[in-house]
């Protein structure tokens, strides 16, 4: 429920009033609690300039900075994308330029070919106008030949009379001629057949004779054979008889078959001793895998709490870890962290009290034990936003024993909560010192029915399943109040991780990979040595072969030699044995007296036929005579005949063929068009293409041939070189299209900043030197110097931010605050007085300040007090309440001021009274000794 002017008025009310005053709750520049004056001095400048700029100035600074921010992002991805793309098109236009020349060259091959589809679409329709004419030539020759085929056979039924009367006459002497000359025919084929008998006979004679001389000559041959297989057979015993006595290696290959026998079991052995140590070195591995496999999973345990990190705030949380994990290496002591990591809870209700109890920056700090590992990684991990709290190892901590006594297990109290984690000791140590958890104690349900029965034992923090009780004890009366929060359920300690385990884990592994190297080397140890002694064996292996090889070769050669021996003696026999010459020599002898008897028959037969011959010539050559004149005039009437019916089969071929080749030039003529319509159809456009073209398909075949020559003569190694060169191109225009949308967008975007930041850069300079006039002004009168500046980074508007330098030596220097180089009250100083130097230039309604003179000493607090009140008594400026339980005496108020005091307390009874009255401040000092304050 929200309160407004003392009415109930919704939360959104609340906020637009709050955004119309311009109040911000969360800027540490308008309200700073005193538990927060350590986070101010954490502020990176960044955030110092966005906190500055939300508060004081124009209220468009802080807007027009995100817009910088924003358009200068833009900005920078717009030029790189703009600097890729003209890289891009300068590499693609190189790239074109180099095949232009070869695209010229396809375009000119593709216009030659063009002419060639024009030439050829021409081709068949000349084609055509030659069939036409040749099928109008033809019909002229048929009609011409019909004509004469008419005449040529009125001519040829007036020679065929005559001829039939000749013919009867000349039938009767062929008889008698052809009845004689059956008998001259058969006369001459006897007479034919004795002198091929004979001729026969004459051949066979001189056969014989022929046989007889190669009768000769073959004795002769085979004399010479025979005396030449002697002479083989006698060289070839000499060679056995030469050849040396080999003795067969047997006690050698014994000798060395007991050596490989030897090298064998050697080798056996070996390679039994190898295989136990790969089978162990397989275990090995196998362990090795297992224990890697229990380290990842643990190491995604870490992952998910990473990741919980994140999504509640640590946004940079991953990108700290690994860059802690890779410059491990160069810290002096360990590091630990996140805390979130090193931190496991087995109970999940224990991690409930944890995470409730423990603030939440702690989980994602890092801690050192060194504190130039403390400055170190607090120099390198200030843009992540993650705590650095260096641990002193060797602090002497008293830590209050745990012992539960009769009374709390009465009560239920079972545990403490600096009992129930697991982490390293220095993390353990941090969180138990920061947070006081050896002061809280765990109870049961029964704890939470009787928790007013607690404080009696002395406990102010108790935490139980379903509360968390808080006594706290008031500093100036010693009053006890008591506050009950509901436990809230774990986010970040979801996961456990059992730091022990992963060590014992780790370790393991180390040693694994020890034995796994040291089985290594000897497993290799043993395969050199199985390698030597298996190169051994093959040597006598080898050895052995070539014995007998050398064995087989000589036995194989002596065997040769014998087969040989044998062979040339079976030849000389089997010519030795061969039938005696001189009985065959008689026998041809005698067959030639034989054939020379039948020789003398044959000539006598020959004789009695020629002169029958004669005879039969005679009469013969009479009627041939009579038959012959008969002939002649036949001859004469068919020759006259013969010529007219050649003449009328001239012309009847002649009229058939015109008729053929009529029909046949109509079907070509037909199959021409269709051939011709079918490539192109004549259109005027066409017609007039034609007339450019040759006119004769000789010139036309012969300008295609040409025109192909040509284009084949253009050559190029690239067949897709014109695909890829209007590819390119396309790619090359849309890049340059948007190449100039880019650079118009990167110029009006480089004007609007520089418009923006023209108006912004001016104002926010103005404002940074009037925060420092005021800063330095006011820290020479408490201190000894000290300047706000404006960290300037030119484009890099999200890398702006302000330093405040300040110096409490004279000897020092001045230096950027910060955690790490001043103290709590040097910080507390220096944050008030640039609080104060905003205090003109706020535009807001009021500003709260929270114990800020805490941890100050009197002097710096007395100082403080009067910039203080002279700051926020200038008119014109936002209201400034200074909340604070105790001040300094004799401190100096100006009019304006007012003190309000929470009258809580049992012994300012009177002092209320009085103020309740209306009575001056004066009267109630007075009232309490005259003291002041």
């Amino acid at each position: 429920m929200q309160k407004f002017s003392g009415k109930v008025v919704p939360k959104k009310d609340i906020l637009e009033v709050i955004q119309r005053f311009n109040i911000q709750i969360n800027n540490l520049t308008q309200f700073l609690p005193q538990d927060r004056v350590c986070e101010f001095a954490k502020l990176t400048p960044v955030q110092l300039l966005e906190e500055t700029e939300k508060a004081v100035g124009d209220p468009r600074l802080p807007i027009q900075h995100r817009s910088l921010i924003t358009k200068s992002q833009e900005l920078k991805k717009l030029e790189r994308t703009v600097e890729s793309n003209r890289g891009s098109l300068i590499q693609l236009k190189g790239l074109n330029a180099q095949l232009e020349r070869d695209v010229e060259r396809v375009r000119q091959r593709e216009e030659l070919l063009l002419q060639v589809e024009s030439m050829r679409k021409k081709l068949p329709w000349l084609q055509y106008d030659i069939k036409k004419a040749e099928y109008l030539e033809a019909q002229g020759w048929e009609k011409e030949a019909k004509k004469k085929l008419d005449e040529a056979a009125n001519a040829l039924n007036q020679h065929k009379i005559p001829l039939e009367k000749q013919k009867q006459e000349k039938t009767a002497h062929d008889a008698n001629c052809k009845k004689l000359f059956g008998l001259l025919d058969s006369n001459t084929k006897k007479r034919l057949q004795i002198e091929k008998d004979d001729n026969s006979l004459g051949v066979q004679v001189q056969g014989t004779y022929n046989e007889i001389e190669e009768l000769k000559l073959q004795e002769e041959s085979r004399q010479r054979r025979v005396n030449k297989a002697k002479e083989e057979l006698q060289a070839a015993e000499l060679e056995l008889d030469n050849l040396p006595v080999f003795e067969h290696p047997k006690d050698k290959i014994e000798e060395l078959f007991a050596q490989i026998c030897e090298l064998d079991d050697a080798a056996r052995e070996i390679r039994s001793a190898k295989s136990q140590k790969e089978g162990e070195l397989n275990q090995c591995r196998q362990n090795q895998r297992q224990c890697v496999q229990r380290l990842e999973d643990m190491e995604s345990t870490n992952h998910k709490r990473l990741q919980a990190l994140r999504n509640s705030g640590a946004e940079k949380i991953f990108e700290a870890y690994k860059w802690v994990q890779e410059h491990r290496h160069e810290f002096r002591k360990a590091v630990y962290g996140p805390v979130l990591l090193e931190v496991n809870v087995s109970n999940r209700v224990h991690a409930d009290y944890l995470e409730g109890h423990v603030a939440h920056y702690i989980w994602k700090a890092f801690i050192t034990q060194d504190p130039a590992d403390r400055d170190f990684l607090f120099t390198n991990l200030r843009s992540f936003d993650v705590p650095v709290i260096n641990h002193v190892g060797d602090e002497v901590c008293h830590r209050r024993p745990f012992q539960v006594t009769e009374e709390m297990r009465m009560l239920g109290i079972y545990s403490r909560l600096d009992q129930i984690f697991e982490a390293p000791y220095a993390v353990r140590e941090v969180l138990i010192s920061q947070f006081g958890l050896e002061y809280s104690y765990i109870g049961s349900k029964e704890t939470d029915q009787r928790a007013d029965e607690v404080l009696r034992l002395d406990i102010m923090d108790l935490w139980t399943p379903e509360s968390h009780y808080r006594w706290n004890q008031s500093r100036y009366g010693g009053h006890i109040s008591a506050s009950v929060d509901a436990v809230q359920h774990s986010h970040l300690l979801l996961c456990n991780v059992d730091v022990r385990e992963i060590e014992r884990l780790k370790s393991k592994r180390a040693e694994l990979d020890d034995r796994i190297s040291t089985l290594g080397r000897d497993i290799q140890a043993f395969q050199s040595e199985l390698r030597h002694v298996e190169d051994k064996g093959a040597n006598l292996h080898r050895e052995r072969e070539e014995i007998n090889s050398n064995y087989q070769s000589q036995m194989r050669k002596q065997r040769e030699v014998e087969s040989r021996i044998n062979q040339r003696r079976l030849r000389l026999k089997s010519m030795e044995e061969k039938e005696n010459p001189d009985l065959s020599l008689l026998k041809l002898l005698e067959k030639i007296e034989e054939l020379k008897v039948k020789r003398l028959q044959l000539a006598i037969q020959l004789k009695d036929s020629i002169i029958d011959a004669v005879a039969y010539r005679r009469d013969f050559a009479e009627k041939n005579l009579v038959s012959i004149e008969l002939e002649d005039k036949m001859k004469e009437m068919e020759a006259n005949m013969k010529q007219q019916e050649k003449l009328s089969l001239e012309a009847s071929v002649h009229c058939q063929n015109c008729k053929k080749k009529v029909d046949d030039c109509r079907r070509e003529l037909s199959a021409a068009k269709k051939h011709a319509e079918s490539i192109a159809k004549i259109t005027p456009e066409l017609e007039q293409e034609f007339v450019k073209l040759p006119a004769t398909v000789e010139d036309l075949e012969a300008a295609i041939h040409d025109t192909i020559s040509q284009a084949n003569s253009i050559l190029f190694h690239n067949p897709n070189v014109l695909e890829q060169y209007e590819s390119r191109q396309v790619k090359i225009d849309d890049l340059t299209r948007k190449l100039d949308e880019d650079e118009n967008k990167l110029n009006k975007l480089l004007d609007e900043i520089n418009s923006l930041k023209g108006s912004w850069l001016p104002t926010l300079r103005n404002l940074v030197f009037q925060i420092n006039q005021t800063f330095s002004r006011n820290f020479q009168e408490m201190a000894v110097a000290g300047e706000v500046l404006l960290d300037d980074h030119g484009m890099d508007f999200d890398q702006y931010g302000i330093l405040i330098k300040v110096k409490f030596r004279q000897a020092g220097q001045l230096q950027v605050l910060s955690a790490h180089h001043q103290s709590g009250g040097e910080r507390s100083v220096s944050t008030i007085l640039y609080l104060v130097s905003l205090q003109d230039l706020t535009n807001c309604p009021f500003r709260v300040v929270d114990e800020i003179n805490q941890g100050m000493d009197p002097v710096n607090e007395r100082k403080m007090f009067q910039q203080l009140v002279k700051a926020a008594s200038q008119p014109n400026t936002p209201q400034c309440f200074l909340l604070t339980p105790k001040l300094l005496e004799g401190l100096q108020y100006s009019e304006v001021c007012t003190v309000l005091a929470i009258m809580n307390g049992p012994w300012i009874e009177q002092p209320s009274k009085v103020w309740s009255c209306g009575e001056n401040w004066g009267s109630i000092v007075g009232l309490l000794g005259g003291s002041q304050c």
